[in-house]
């Protein structure tokens, strides 16, 4: 089949394009390379000045859904679904304001523009990442256009306190298949809705292994850590600050940087200066996926030592994870979620307790100075995630699945 003739896929995302989110790129350039016909409609447009260096790569376009300045718009979309698909629209108008809630009426809205688009274009099926809102208003597109949806669960938007399981078992017994990315979360949300849960398909976040490699050198001392993540609770990284505090007072030489950006910077900032840790610790900022290689390239040891957050939240499988591992980086990490799926303790890496700094310099230190348990672990890094976690693979199966339900 020419790649003309393929049936159109539509992404439905919160934001886009999210330098923190740079698997969902990952993946929709993948699925085009593979011959996948893609569209993104965005629900909000992205405030963040700095994006994914393959972002002008994406064939796509990427339609930004209008918001309240545009209600007109927004009303015009919904007047022409009315006029040719009373008894859909109708139907799920009356769903939308039997729930009560003014935010998914909000979602109504923006699905009437979806939908109407949907027609426009001869979209075949619609895919969510997260299952909170962008969901709920593929969920709704879908009612009003009768082409069917999935999702791709993740961890925030099922383990938050808040998420409604009773709402989130809905979604999944509605969408034609849902894919999530860790047999831990397939778990859990096979308990959620039990009637639906062979929809659930475990597809993990793949990764480009030519991009993600060791560069066969070894980095200059000190010992240096690089931590990859937003700054946000269920990352733990008060814990690692903490740790690196215990490691400065035990005379272990060593350096740690910390890439990513979040609501926390602030309180992790405060608490490196009280400890005194600033010739230690950097907070690098964001930066991009090449500047990520590079800093895996120039450490010695990947460390994300992750928490249930107070509400909840917790990671699924931080892709970072696999991404050190794939360049040839021991990793130092704890058992959420589903984390051992990829990181096995003495194998490829050493699992601590969370929420244990103790436990965390421990474990560090034991790298730092035993080179011979350092020299098996990293050995044995790449080949661990080299199968699993190739994105050739990850994306044939949502390819797979994705045409089926276009069909």
């Amino acid at each position: 089949m020419a790649a003309t003739d393929a049936p159109m896929i539509a992404y439905v995302l919160r934001k886009f394009p999210v330098l923190s989110e740079t698997f969902v790129l990952n993946e929709m350039l993948a699925l085009e390379a593979a011959g996948v016909r893609l569209h993104v409609f965005s629900l909000l447009r992205p405030n963040d000045p700095r994006f994914h260096e393959n972002l002008p790569k994406l064939k796509a376009n990427v339609s930004f859904v209008p918001d309240l300045t545009d209600i007109r718009k927004l009303l015009r979309h919904h007047g022409r679904l009315w006029a040719r698909k009373p008894r859909s629209y109708t139907r799920t108008a009356l769903y939308a304001v039997g729930r009560g809630r003014g935010s998914l009426l909000w979602r109504f809205v923006q699905a009437g523009y979806i939908a109407n688009e949907v027609s426009r274009l001869r979209i075949r099926h619609l895919h969510a990442h997260f299952a909170h809102d962008p969901t709920t208003v593929a969920l709704l597109a879908s009612g009003l256009s009768g082409v069917p949806f999935s999702f791709t669960a993740h961890a925030v938007d099922i383990y938050k306190a808040g998420v409604s399981r009773r709402l989130l078992a809905g979604k999944i017994d509605a969408a034609r298949f849902v894919v999530t990315v860790s047999d831990f979360n397939k778990r859990y949300l096979g308990n959620v809705a039990p009637r639906a849960a062979d929809k659930v398909v475990r597809i993990y976040n793949g990764i480009d292994l030519e991009r993600f490699a060791p560069n066969g050198t070894m980095p200059q001392a000190p010992f240096r850590i690089v931590t990859v993540a937003r700054l946000v609770e269920k990352k733990g990284l008060l814990v690692l600050v903490e740790a690196c505090r215990l490691l400065r007072d035990r005379g272990v030489p060593f350096a740690c940087d910390i890439i990513g950006k979040g609501i926390m910077r602030p309180v992790i900032e405060r608490r490196i200066k009280e400890a005194g840790l600033r010739k230690h610790v950097r907070l690098l900022g964001p930066r991009t996926q090449d500047e990520v290689r590079e800093r895996y390239h120039a450490s010695h040891l990947y460390v994300l030592p992750c928490i249930v957050a107070a509400n909840g939240n917790r990671d699924g499988l931080p892709v970072s994870l696999v991404e050190a591992l794939a360049s040839g980086l021991p990793v130092v990490t704890t058992p959420v979620t589903g984390i051992p799926e990829v990181v096995r303790d003495r194998h490829n890496g050493l699992l601590v307790p969370s929420g244990d700094p103790a436990a965390l310099a421990d474990a560090i230190e034991s790298l730092v100075g035993d080179a011979e348990l350092y020299g098996r672990l990293a050995r044995t890094a790449r080949a661990s995630v080299a199968r699993a976690f190739d994105q050739r693979e990850t994306v044939t199966a949502l390819r797979s699945l994705l045409a089926g339900a276009a069909a």
